[in-house]
């Protein structure tokens, strides 16, 4: 673990040890837990226990008294639909993160027509993506990962049934896990990266990409056969970001550390700014982190990503107005009324308005852009009228209609074969994931 962790409980459904190997998995965990006993449960028990300790779970910056998650070892299950109902009717509390287990893999349908309409116009590319925890151990103010960590510890079982999973989506070549936890937190006693980096190490045209996040707990990694098919991606924040909004997290510096090793070990490296948040001193911050990054990497991709799934008054719930850059302080509350009018829901568009987040948005471009011309950089969780302003400085002139029309971190194509990782500059031809060629001017 990236620390000894803490949990008040640790339950561990029963069926959990009727399989030796996620037995084992759960005396790897408990290895590195204190205070705590691992209490067998049935799921009726646990369906009772759910609502009274874990019911509307506040995010870690509004919680008087922050505590590690409780934590529930449990089974990634297959059932048959008509299973999957019954034992949902029958356990209707164990939606909580998921402590059904019934969701090792999910479709992202955040490309699809339907999900950007309900989202106001949000860019994404859907996929297949990978889970095996819900929760996270990190105590990032805005996050609302506390509170319980569900893991998955029948993982020889998971990946038997990857080879299922690669046929749902003949043509993806990426498959991104985990993003509701910073997987490496949690290892090497869980184990799980070394079965998932082998299995795709030998799955022909497949990526895995890992979700190390704000994680420096890479040295379980570093000696594995990943064959140059595993992505590690970091979420990165500048000083002040990652040390006070960030808490538990490892600081900006030692991210990029980790990603360093990570690429002298011949792992693909991306960096995702996630979430840029416009604290005091931003500017220079992120500068410093910019350099660093090109001092020490080879980045294969950079995306950008506003701070931008709560209002403006969530915000306050949960972080110190007070940190945040004067100018964007004041034009987001301003901005509250006009934002709510918009009726954005999910990922850009708030609490950050338009122009404030493409200033934002600029300055770092700039800073990238000072050391390489060329490097994909992206836009994450953007609306439609961002990459219209963006898309042809970024080299990727993007269809919002489409739905893999540029190269991002996790995008079911951004694979080292897609000819938009090597850059594109104005100019030149390319022929997208989707098939379309287009000529930048």
């Amino acid at each position: 673990m990236f620390r000894k962790l803490r949990p008040e409980k640790v339950y561990v459904t029963e069926d959990v040890y009727s399989d030796p190997g996620a037995a084992a998995c759960v005396d790897r965990i408990m290895s590195a837990v204190e205070g705590a006993e691992a209490q067998r449960v049935s799921y009726s028990e646990l369906n009772e226990i759910a609502p009274a300790r874990w019911k509307n779970i506040p995010e870690w910056g509004a919680q008087k008294d922050p505590r590690d998650p409780d934590l529930v070892l449990t089974t990634a299950k297959y059932p048959a639909e008509s299973e999957k109902k019954e034992f949902t009717t029958r356990y209707p509390n164990l939606g909580i993160r998921d402590m059904y287990g019934f969701s090792p893999t999910r479709w992202r349908a955040d490309g699809e027509a339907d999900w950007r309409r309900s989202a106001r116009g949000c860019v994404c590319q859907s996929a297949w993506q990978l889970h095996a925890i819900d929760g996270c151990p990190f105590r990032c103010a805005y996050c609302g990962l506390g509170g319980v960590n569900k893991i998955l510890v029948n993982m020889e079982e998971y990946v038997k049934h990857l080879d299922g999973v690669c046929e749902l989506g003949p043509d993806q070549r990426l498959y991104k896990w985990d993003n509701m936890t910073d997987v490496s937190c949690f290892e090497p006693e869980w184990g799980a990266s070394k079965l998932l980096v082998e299995y795709f190490a030998r799955k022909p045209g497949k990526y895995l990409e890992i979700y190390a996040g704000k994680s420096d707990n890479i040295d379980n990694l570093l000696s594995l056969d990943h064959r140059g098919k595993t992505i590690i991606q970091w979420s990165v924040s500048a000083r002040t970001q990652s040390t006070v909004l960030e808490k538990e997290t490892a600081p900006w510096d030692r991210r990029v550390e980790a990603a360093a090793r990570c690429g002298e070990a011949g792992y693909i490296v991306r960096f995702r700014f996630s979430p840029i948040i416009p604290v005091k001193n931003w500017e220079d911050e992120n500068a410093d982190l910019i350099d660093l990054i090109f001092e020490k990497t080879k980045p294969d991709v950079i995306s950008l990503c506003p701070f931008g799934w709560m209002s403006y008054e969530e915000m306050k719930s949960c972080m110190d107005i007070g940190l945040l850059d004067a100018r964007f302080a004041a034009v987001m509350e301003s901005a509250v009324p006009f934002l709510g009018a918009r009726g954005f829901t999910s990922g850009g568009g708030r609490p950050i308005p338009h122009d404030a987040r493409a200033y934002m948005l600029k300055v770092l471009i700039d800073e990238i852009r000072r050391h390489s011309k060329t490097i994909p950089v992206s836009l994450c969780l953007e609306t439609p009228e961002m990459w219209a302003l963006f898309g042809r400085e970024l080299g990727m002139p993007v269809n919002p209609e489409k739905k893999s029309s540029y190269y991002c971190n996790c995008g079911p194509m951004c694979t080292p074969e897609n000819p938009l990782n090597k850059g594109v500059e104005p100019g030149q031809s390319w022929y997208g994931p989707d098939g379309t060629k287009v000529r930048l001017r």
